[in-house]
């Protein structure tokens, strides 16, 4: 610890020299609150961009140990992270806080950031930033004095927040925004049964309170990893197990909320082990009238003997009927009558140890049963995408099918494009939702990258999932029934129908790989995951809007020349284009729906799917050094479609001008750039957007000053 022992020595004599810098000193709350207009949604910080120092208690070290294990706990690529949190105020008082650059120069050391520890109070610099739904802060690297030092040091790091899984969610059952304010924060469950290990992996797992409620427990922390990921030889409780406490730290996502435990020990006793059922089949990958199915799983139990299992079965969501189920070892079969109509089936497992504990499979019998449909003819694109329980998984995953359809995209790699691109062959099999599916190269021998767009194609393969994107894969035939087809028409749709929406909400999945439009978008963020340009976190996505909500599009796996600086882009072909300015707008985008790292985004595949590209109206700008900050009332007011937005800057600073909707939804992002001292005007062109209240905010450091104005069509 001698390393530690002089950091703190040297931080005692720097006293208040430490103190004394150019940023400003904000609490953790002015990062992570949001404000009361846009309650009830997750927006970006109001100082995403800025920045600032901040103190909190060190929630979890960075390493191990900054002298003899210099292993990172918390995994994020090569970088060190903590979380900090504010020790009197939970509630917005929680960030994750990263090192992006951890070489080995003097530059990068001397943040002082490995060699802090749990429970001491920092004070720490550095750029409020945005990761997918999370707001974090990256150090600031290379500053004089350092970016971290230490204030004080606690007994113990804070309690954790005593939470019901129940508060995670509305009455409705949906998504509880209300929340958020515990992002970054370390919270605690208490008696909570684990699910769907052998569905997320052998790593991670849900808790659900036996009614509807969950979160997932995502294993960051190497203490909670396996194999030699892992640090102390952990292994996830099996399905089913009550445990009697799990406690983390609060990460959100579309898909829901996401628990990181921290150490040995934020996962309580397994309090019961009832029986582990896994590998559930169905003899029959197609189900025709009166045809029996035979469905088989194993069970197991660790602690005793199974002495009964059942399928309990359901057709068209009536009166659900039991078989139990026989036994072979640790297989057990048990056998669904046959249908005499088209039908869907759907049915879970239950199983009983001789201790009385049961367990079941799937979890939530709710929305993810099995199911398979009774059908006397062939299959169709809808019967192998659609899920009746809302579910992302299908009726066939895993089982072998055949299907036709027009290609829609054909290999979307190409010799112009740097960088990875994705090679997708995309079918549909007519309009609308549920048409389309991916083809997918992996275990084929067939080359399908000879398919060509327009070609109807009939093809084998197996169905699989590929990160929560429903897929053929392992194709074993395609037969060109014929070439040059006119292709399917794209759905038309808003982008506030696909917005921000969570996995399986079925209003978005049900539009996955089938051709869609925008129409009249404009670029509202230049990079959906980060700062604009080639930074950390860009991944070639942008956020346009149509006056209906924001909506990612991701361009780097097209075969086009659209691009948004993203890092290692070759800008400097002269056929490319590169969106640099908020603002810009398109009279159509179109592409595949296309679904990953938590969104749901629209994949244009060729040039030709990008119409009328603009660049934004000029921002004016009067150089004269106005005495302070202000911003005046936008004019005309009412308007229709533009109007003019002023305020004046007294010293240089980086300026975000934002437009949001009644409800909070940010429309659009007019200026995000560093500026000089003066007054400018911006015109804000609403020709998109629909007759109402909006509001714009004008931020510049530590000023800030939202108005209204009211748009009239």
């Amino acid at each position: 610890m001698k390393i530690k022992i002089l950091f703190i020595f040297f931080l005692a004599l720097s006293g208040l020299s430490l103190a004394q810098t150019e940023y400003p000193l904000v609490s953790i709350s002015d990062i992570q609150k949001v404000p009361d207009s846009l309650a009830g949604t997750d927006p970006a910080s109001l100082l995403n961009g800025d920045t600032v120092r901040v103190r909190g208690v060190v929630m979890v070290s960075p390493l191990i140990d900054a002298d003899t294990a210099r292993r990172v706990i918390i995994s994020a690529g090569g970088r060190w992270v903590t979380y900090i949190q504010d020790p009197d105020h939970p509630e917005w008082g929680g960030i994750n806080v990263l090192q992006d650059d951890t070489s080995s120069s003097s530059k990068v050391y001397n943040t002082f950031f490995d060699l802090v520890d749990t429970a001491q109070v920092i004070e720490l610099t550095g750029v409020v930033t945005e990761y997918n739904t999370t707001t974090e802060m990256l150090l600031l690297l290379g500053n004089d004095p350092p970016a971290v030092q230490i204030v004080e040091e606690l007994p113990k790091r804070p309690d954790p927040v005593e939470l019901s899984l129940s508060d995670l969610f509305t009455a409705e059952g949906q998504y509880n925004f209300d929340m958020e304010k515990y992002e970054g924060a370390y919270v605690i469950f208490r008696n909570v049964i684990v699910s769907d290990r052998n569905a997320s992996g052998t790593t991670q797992f849900k808790i659900n309170d036996g009614n509807g409620h969950y979160a997932f427990i995502y294993a960051q922390s190497r203490y909670f990893k396996t194999g030699t990921y892992g640090e102390v030889g952990w292994t996830p409780p099996n399905d089913g197990t009550y445990l009697s406490f799990v406690r983390g730290i609060v990460t959100t996502r579309t898909d829901g909320y996401y628990i990181v435990p921290l150490y040995p020990g934020d996962v309580g006793d397994q309090l019961v082990s009832p029986p582990t059922i896994a590998s559930i089949k169905r003899d029959a990958a197609t189900v025709g009238y009166n045809q029996a199915v035979n469905v088989s799983a194993k069970i197991t139990d660790f602690d005793g003997t199974v002495s009964k299992a059942f399928i309990h079965y359901s057709v068209n969501g009536g009166v659900r009927d039991s078989v139990e189920m026989t036994s072979a070892d640790s297989i057990f079969t048990g056998t669904i009558p046959g249908v005499a109509d088209s039908a869907t089936v759907d049915y879970y497992i239950t199983a009983t140890d001789n201790g009385g504990s049961t367990s079941i499979n799937p979890s939530d019998t709710t929305k993810q049963n099995y199911y398979y449909f009774v059908l006397n003819r062939p299959l169709t694109i809808k019967d192998i995408q659609f899920n009746p329980k809302g579910g992302s998984y299908t009726a066939y995953y895993g089982y072998p099918v055949t299907v036709s359809g027009v290609v829609t995209a054909d290999t979307a790699g190409s010799w112009f494009r740097t960088g990875t691109t994705a090679d997708r062959v995309i079918i549909q099999d007519g309009e609308g939702p549920w048409s389309g599916v991916w083809l997918s190269a992996l275990n084929t021998v067939k080359d399908i990258y000879s398919l060509k767009k327009g070609d109807n194609v009939t093809v084998t393969g197996v169905m699989t999932e590929d990160y929560d994107v429903t897929k053929i894969d392992s194709i074993s035939s395609f037969v060109v029934n014929s070439s040059g087809n006119a292709i399917p028409a794209p759905h038309v749709l808003t982008t506030g129908d696909i917005g921000k929406k969570a996995l399986s909400d079925t209003t978005a999945e049900r539009w996955e790989s089938v051709l869609i439009t925008y129409e009249n978008v404009r670029v509202t963020d230049l990079n959906a995951d980060g700062d604009a340009g080639p930074v950390t976190y860009n991944y070639g996505e942008i956020f346009v809007n149509d006056g209906s909500g924001d909506t990612r599009v991701e361009l780097q796996d097209g075969n086009h020349f659209y691009n948004n600086v993203w890092d290692g882009v070759d800008t400097s072909n002269v056929y490319f284009t590169s969106i640099t300015d908020t603002g810009s707008t398109f009279q159509s985008l179109t592409g595949y729906l296309y679904y990953s790292h938590s969104y749901y985004k629209l994949v244009p595949r060729y040039q030709s799917d990008f119409v009328g590209y603009s660049l934004p109206t000029s921002v004016e700008v009067d150089n004269t050094i106005p005495a302070r900050f202000a911003v005046s009332q936008n004019y005309p007011n009412p308007f229709n479609p533009s109007t003019i937005i002023s305020y004046s800057l007294p010293k240089e600073g980086y300026v975000t001008v934002k437009v949001y909707n009644i409800i909070g939804q940010e429309v659009a992002t007019l200026v995000n750039a560093q500026q000089s001292a003066g007054t400018y005007k911006v015109n804000f062109d609403a020709s998109s957007l629909s007759t109402g209240v909006y509001f714009y905010s004008v931020r510049s450091g530590s000023y800030n000053q939202v108005k209204k104005m009211m748009l009239i069509k």
